[in-house]
């Protein structure tokens, strides 16, 4: 692991050996209070599409009607309470099989979960993702609602959750628990770990030894073959993600920075295969 700090670009499950991804997640917003701060993250549905690493695939061409069970059943928000960028505690909303706050002390590690009041269908970060995405042509929010896949859905505001949240810290105290070793750094930051680590020497310089070696061939795996410099770009794409970058997006974007110039197909596509794992299924 290259960082000393934990990132929650990825939630894993503490029985999986492998570290296969349970959600992929972003995050949204950073609110700074007196004694705490909460970052707010969304798990997207695009990315349980794209990675099949996900304990949560839905489907490499999801119909509709999987489209909606996902969206409406599956966690969309969960909150990160920090004090000085180490962690306390994890607030993650579910709906299944009845809405409620799941509260996870990341010091002792004990669950809690206690009622959750919000009214609605869908989350607006859930709601805008669809329209974004494009599943459905028709899709269109009017009037807090969500008309998708023939349906009417009434949106869950990111303003209606954050009151729901903090209220849930300030009844339980969440913002006075103590914090755990584990830190997380910002997006910013993160970016400008990485952008060091891949130079010359860094730990995710996996180029300067392949100079003037760029284009041999190697085999991956029988009946596989690629080149030096598919196989570096592949293991920078896969260390981004390891390491909390929050979306290919990002790390398209860290790697352009890096390259001082737009990404050209190859490494688009190297880097994407890297960062979803697929070489290793």
């Amino acid at each position: 692991m290259l960082l000393t700090f934990l990132t929650f670009g990825n939630v894993y499950s503490q029985t999986d050996k492998n570290r296969n991804p349970i959600f992929n997640s972003v995050s949204t917003s950073e609110q700074e209070f007196d004694n705490f701060n909460l970052t707010s993250n969304y798990y997207t549905l695009e990315n349980n599409i794209e990675n099949k690493n996900s304990s949560v695939y839905i489907s490499e061409k999801p119909s509709l009607n999987e489209i909606e069970k996902s969206a409406i059943e599956l966690p969309s928000d969960f909150f990160l309470i920090t004090r000085n960028q180490q962690i306390s505690n994890m607030v993650l909303i579910i709906n299944e099989p009845k809405r409620a706050f799941i509260v996870i002390d990341i010091n002792t590690n004990k669950q809690s979960e206690f009622n959750c009041e919000l009214k609605g269908d869908i989350t607006e970060n859930r709601a805008n993702e669809i329209i974004k995405a494009k599943f459905d042509t028709n899709a269109e929010i009017k009037k807090g609602r969500l008309y998708f896949n023939n349906k009417k859905f009434k949106i869950i505001t990111n303003s209606d959750i954050n009151k729901a949240i903090l209220s849930l810290i300030k009844k339980q105290g969440l913002d006075k628990t103590k914090t755990s070793d584990i830190k997380i750094p910002s997006q910013k930051e993160l970016k400008e770990i990485i952008l060091i680590e891949t130079k010359e020497g860094g730990q995710l310089d996996y180029f300067t030894e392949i100079k003037g070696k760029e284009y041999d061939g190697v085999q991956i795996k029988p009946g596989i073959f690629s080149t030096k410099l598919g196989i570096a770009l592949y293991r920078w794409g896969r260390a981004t993600f390891e390491n909390g970058v929050n979306t290919l997006e990002d790390s398209y974007k860290i790697f352009a920075e890096f390259k001082g110039r737009e990404l050209n197909q190859r490494e688009k596509e190297y880097i994407k295969l890297g960062f979803n794992k697929e070489l290793e299924k």
